[in-house]
């Protein structure tokens, strides 16, 4: 691998991260859904299939001992007021519950990342990946690091490049108060990067960046998105296949598919099966000025021959006639998981900083 000297430290080519740590780092964007199915072109024709509305946990009697969040978690970080917030987002984002607040730092330049060494904090909908413990990082990444999938495939389809868009600590807790001095990352005080480590957990967490986060989840807009997303699940498990791909963006691409050869796709699969059932829950809707996401569990069982059961993020983009459509689709093997944390946690969470570092004999580098 072709590397580089990043400020002092060595990084893959395309990347402002360690080679050591680069390599340990993988994104899952494995099909995984209702595919394998090639050899079963000439199966029988298509029989009823079985539909299944989106399921919802079964409530139960709290105890003392039960969590008091249960929920997904996303961080709002607003570049505009140097802040990040940590809320929980339920089905219902107006139901949603704020945290705790954080100052952070970000991006020596103005605007959204675009190119690679830009300095530039990027502006998305994000996934938290695999941490990294302070131990394992150079000293200026301080406690912890938490990746986010920069770019994600709203990113490569604008071309932008660049790798390592972290949230870090620091080397020492002044740098924060200096606001715009990060190479593209979202730094914070150390002691409020290791709560979050609790907070968002690996491949769990969502992140939000934004210039300005009031521009966010306008819920009309929500709404929208939430109701097509259940309209094209519905065509999906009815194999109505022009309902189906009524949703997509002309120009959408699915690893070598155009969308026509998508459709193609597709309709032969829903012929392959007899019986198909499609299940799905923890539906989500983010909508950023940039674009949309849902994301939620699906569950795929086909005849008895084929299951899959993972998770799908759905990439939408407003077109200019004002309806979204698809522009990107993914499926994971994990599923998106609630957080569940107790009073205590809660506590500590809100336990007010450790304060400032006093070494001042320190050199601070570049970050």
């Amino acid at each position: 691998m072709k590397t580089e000297t990043h400020n002092g430290v060595l990084t893959a080519m395309r990347s402002c991260v360690p080679v050591g740590i680069m390599l340990g780092l993988a994104a899952l964007t494995a099909r995984g859904e209702d595919v394998a199915t090639g050899s079963s072109s000439n199966a029988a024709s298509v029989a009823t299939a079985s539909v299944e509305a989106p399921t919802s946990p079964t409530a139960e009697v709290a105890t003392p001992a039960d969590p008091v969040v249960t929920d997904i978690i996303v961080l709002t970080v607003d570049k505009a007021s140097l802040t990040a917030e940590l809320r929980t987002y339920p089905e219902d984002p107006t139901k949603a519950q704020t945290l705790k607040s954080f100052r952070i730092a970000i991006g020596k330049a103005e605007g959204d990342k675009l190119v690679e060494g830009d300095n530039k904090t990027p502006e998305g909908v994000y996934f938290a990946q695999s941490h990294i413990p302070g131990m394992k990082l150079p000293e200026k990444y301080g406690a912890m690091a938490i990746p986010i999938d920069f770019p994600n495939p709203m990113d490569m389809i604008h071309k932008k490049t660049g790798h390592g868009i972290w949230l870090h600590g620091v080397d020492r807790d002044q740098r924060i108060e200096e606001a715009k001095v990060t190479e593209g990352c979202v730094a914070f005080y150390n002691s409020d990067i290791d709560r979050l480590g609790s907070w968002l957990k690996s491949h769990q967490g969502v992140v939000v960046i934004a210039d300005d986060a009031g521009k966010l989840n306008d819920q009309a807009e929500v709404q929208a998105v939430k109701a097509l997303t259940d309209d094209w699940m519905k065509a999906w498990q009815e194999r109505r296949i022009d309902g189906y791909m009524a949703h997509y963006a002309e120009d959408f691409r699915f690893e070598r598919h155009d969308v026509k050869s998508y459709r193609d796709y597709k309709d032969r699969v829903f012929k392959s099966y007899k019986e198909m059932t499609v299940a799905y829950d923890n539906l989500r809707v983010i909508v950023h000025p940039k674009y949309a996401v849902s994301f939620f569990n699906q569950d795929f069982r086909g005849d008895d021959r084929f299951v899959s059961i993972g998770r799908k993020t759905l990439y939408w983009e407003k077109q200019a006639s004002g309806g979204w459509r698809i522009k990107r689709e993914i499926f994971e093997n994990r599923r998106f998981e609630q957080v569940k944390l107790t009073a205590a946690e809660l506590a500590l969470l809100s336990e007010p900083a450790s304060g400032i570092s006093s070494d001042k004999e320190k050199k601070a580098p570049n970050l």
